[in-house]
């Protein structure tokens, strides 16, 4: 099945979704008056087992069914790989079975979106295997999505910086994969799972 587009439908809500940290983050989007909502629930290796559930909740306190939604973007990491993997299979799913686009978004960017201020510069990280992290530098404007300031790498945590290590205990935005859709610079729906720096 072909997505519909985004036509007279295009200002319905959007769904943003991201699995690749060890919480599951949600967010709704409605273009038409920037309105945004937000969830996240820690999960560890549970987002299987709970990702339905707590989307259909996420929908319903909205007073939003997934017939009303309009497009879907969700996180395909870098991060853990099952966890992106679980929620890229389900966005995509779902997208399918409604006919609505699908894009993917990256990790490391809902989560500077959620861990820095407005107008900020800081060190975000996202777990990767055996007790690494990827970090990277962002700048988070007044307005819009954090544009990256500096190379993702690869470090231990133990080595991460304060800022970059305390950014492990907040959940990814995932309004911000939402506000993707649509966008020529959107990325595949497929996880990234680029290589950690351990062999």
């Amino acid at each position: 099945m072909t997505a519909r587009p985004l036509g007279s439908r295009g200002n319905g809500p959007r769904l943003g979704v991201d699995g690749a940290t060890p919480f599951l983050a949600l967010g709704l989007w409605w273009p038409a008056d920037g309105r945004v909502a937000r969830a996240d629930a820690r999960v560890d290796r549970r987002a299987a087992a709970e990702i339905v559930a707590r989307v259909d909740a996420f929908l319903a306190n909205h007073g939003v069914t997934a017939d009303d939604l309009t497009g879907i973007g969700v996180g395909v990491g870098p991060g853990s790989y099952t966890g992106a993997r679980v929620a890229v299979a389900w966005a995509s799913g779902m997208a399918r079975a409604l006919g609505i686009p699908l894009v993917g978004g990256d990790t490391l960017a809902a989560r500077a979106a959620a861990w820095l201020a407005p107008d900020a510069d800081g060190e975000v990280a996202v777990e990767a295997r055996r007790g690494e992290a990827w970090v990277q530098a962002w700048h988070r404007p007044r307005v819009g999505a954090p544009d990256p300031v500096g190379p993702r790498r690869i470090e231990r945590v133990d080595a991460l910086s304060f800022d970059a290590r305390a950014s492990l205990a907040c959940a990814p935005d995932a309004a911000v994969h939402a506000q993707r859709v649509g966008r020529s610079d959107a990325e595949p729906p497929r996880v990234r799972y680029p290589p950690t720096a351990s062999p």
